[in-house]
């Protein structure tokens, strides 16, 4: 009886460590799935929950469109620390990698680097892709914690940034040193390099989308003096003085 029992012990084990082994890739949908932006939905999800594929994908005004390929495989350090997580790497239009751990209100990204062309990801937002910009925006944190509360910083850099309608192409690139902070984003932005200079700070409110700035905007060059002239007012300094807010 004893020996019975023994043997059905170590088969239900050994069935309970193959269900374990080979549990399928979406039972970890919950997890990658919290906190996306409204217009990116996962697609074509598979391999197995520890690790697999999937694509992502974003919904433009007009379409869907491809916006990454992932590679996912979960990750034993976020275990450690009593969080399920996964290492992501993305090919694609958006590419990069990210260490991703999730708790119950939060998710913890640490490693983080993404780049991608700025049309991309505005794609989604009605209110910029209006004014056509171009250039290649890269995104880099050491750690950042995003949920119900906003912890950590990082830097954003916008290179060889253009719009449609500015008679200077590119008009230069430019770095966004940003800290997130109880239910913002506060950033402080300056010019790397390029004809129009941007100086100024402010931030981006998560729960309205809003975003703001103040700061000075200075054109060299007389196309770039001339379309400086028509927006804020004189800072004293040749420049002009800069202020708006606008949903995202």
């Amino acid at each position: 009886m004893r020996r019975r029992l023994s043997y059905v012990l170590l088969a239900l084990l050994v069935y309970g460590t193959f269900l374990l082994v080979t549990a399928p890739a979406r039972l970890a949908l919950p997890y990658l799935e919290r906190n996306l932006p409204p217009a990116v939905r996962i697609d074509n999800m598979r391999g197995s929950v520890w690790s697999g594929h999937l694509n992502l994908l974003l919904q433009t005004t007009t379409n869907s469109e491809t916006l990454s390929h992932i590679h996912f495989s979960f990750s034993i350090l976020s275990l450690l620390h009593g969080k399920w997580g996964y290492v992501l790497h993305l090919t694609g239009p958006l590419q990069g990698h990210v260490r991703t751990a999730f708790g119950s209100r939060s998710v913890d990204l640490s490693d983080l680097k993404l780049i991608a062309h700025v049309a991309t990801i505005v794609a989604s937002m009605p209110a910029v892709q209006s004014f056509g910009p171009t250039g290649v925006l890269q995104l880099t944190a050491d750690h950042l914690v995003w949920g119900s509360r906003l912890e950590g910083q990082g830097q954003l850099t916008w290179q060889r940034a253009a719009f449609v309608s500015a008679p200077v192409s590119p008009l230069g690139s430019y770095t966004a040193q940003f800290v997130l902070h109880r239910d913002a984003v506060h950033y402080q932005v300056q010019t790397l390099t390029g004809r129009l200079r941007v100086a100024g700070r402010g931030q981006y409110i998560v729960a309205t989308g809003v975003l703001s700035f103040v700061g000075d905007v200075l054109g060299r060059g007389l196309r770039l003096g001339g379309l400086v002239q028509n927006i804020g007012t004189p800072d004293g300094h040749g420049g002009r003085a800069v202020t708006f807010q606008m949903p995202i």
